[in-house]
């Protein structure tokens, strides 16, 4: 009998907080997610070429495999908290995460049918964490998240589940738009004009795979250095004078405040203690006025951190 292949839709794609690093647990009790995570273990090859042949290929190797991947798609509450601790290099604490550099990680499974009511094949990725990423608050939209992804092994592909293996759903479906689940951002010290959008990125520097010797898995990956920006779009209105000039000169650095939710007990606080203008650029050239605002975080002292996000706010 015919058996039409697999659709996209039919993938199944969990995950599971490892204690040690690249070591999937024993009987694990697997998340899953509404989007896919999209996961590759690509080989590096490495080939031998012949006189014998006039010079041709004679055997190839395989010395390494490159796990990596993204996870993307619409910010919902409570759904990607496991994934933050492995950004952040931290784990949440009383509801509050801020970045460090300790070593979170999980294992991803993906698994999917092979062909229309075929077996299910699993392929397994390990001491997988989100190396980077961004959130994109845009007005009439909702609130979009982007991950890059990286792992330090992989497994072969199987139709063997893990021992007791076990999957949850997340149970919160509501996106999280920026029509009401946007409070007010405030960059402290400056009242600022309507937004028409924003994005907080993520960026890690030297956040790099660490390879290994004798072995396809990697050591590890580098404890990058954390160094968030954060960009904006604002209609030039009264209060866009402060943010000009402010950003063309030495200035006194402000925290800035993006509260996401309007459920009570299911909100963030993003917090960036200390921030300082890098530029206000003035854009006219479309129909309306614009300024185009964009932000470094720094370090902290009194946090002791970069950033500070706050979950479960009333």
């Amino acid at each position: 009998a015919n058996m039409t292949g697999s659709a996209s839709n039919q993938l199944r794609s969990a995950y599971v907080a490892e204690v040690t690093a690249g070591t999937t647990p024993s009987s694990p009790s697997f998340s899953t997610t509404d989007v896919p995570i999209l996961m590759n273990a690509t080989p590096a090859i490495y080939e031998s070429k012949t006189l014998v042949a006039g010079g041709a290929r004679g055997g190839v190797g395989v010395s390494g495999l490159d796990v990596s991947g993204t996870l993307s798609g619409t910010f919902i509450y409570g759904n990607y908290d496991i994934w933050l601790e492995t950004l952040l290099q931290a784990a949440w604490a009383s509801n509050v995460i801020k970045d460090a550099k300790a070593i979170k990680t999980v294992t991803v499974e993906n698994a999917i049918p092979a062909g229309v009511g075929g077996t299910l094949t699993m392929m397994r990725y390990r001491g997988v964490q989100a190396t980077g990423g961004s959130i994109t608050l845009s007005s009439d939209a909702d609130v979009q998240f982007s991950l890059d992804v990286q792992g330090i092994g992989s497994d072969v592909g199987t139709t063997s589940a893990i021992g007791s293996s076990s999957y949850t759903n997340p149970t919160n479906k509501i996106p999280l738009t920026s029509g009401i689940d946007v409070g007010t951002i405030a960059y402290n010290g400056y009242t600022l004009n309507c937004m028409e959008s924003s994005t907080i990125n993520f960026a890690y520097e030297n956040r790099e795979r660490q390879t290994k010797l004798s072995s396809l898995d990697l050591c590890g990956i580098t404890r990058g250095a954390f160094v968030p920006t954060i960009t904006a779009r604002m209609y030039v209105e009264t209060n866009f004078l402060a943010i000009y000039n402010a950003a063309r000169a030495n200035h006194t650095a402000f925290s800035v405040t993006y509260p996401l939710g309007s459920v009570g007990g299911k909100k963030y606080t993003i917090l960036f203690p200390t921030c300082t203008f890098t530029g206000g650029d003035l854009d006219f050239s479309g129909a309306d006025a614009m300024q185009d605002i964009s932000i470094m975080p720094q370090y902290s002292t009194s946090d002791a951190c970069v950033l500070k996000v706050t979950r479960a706010v009333s």
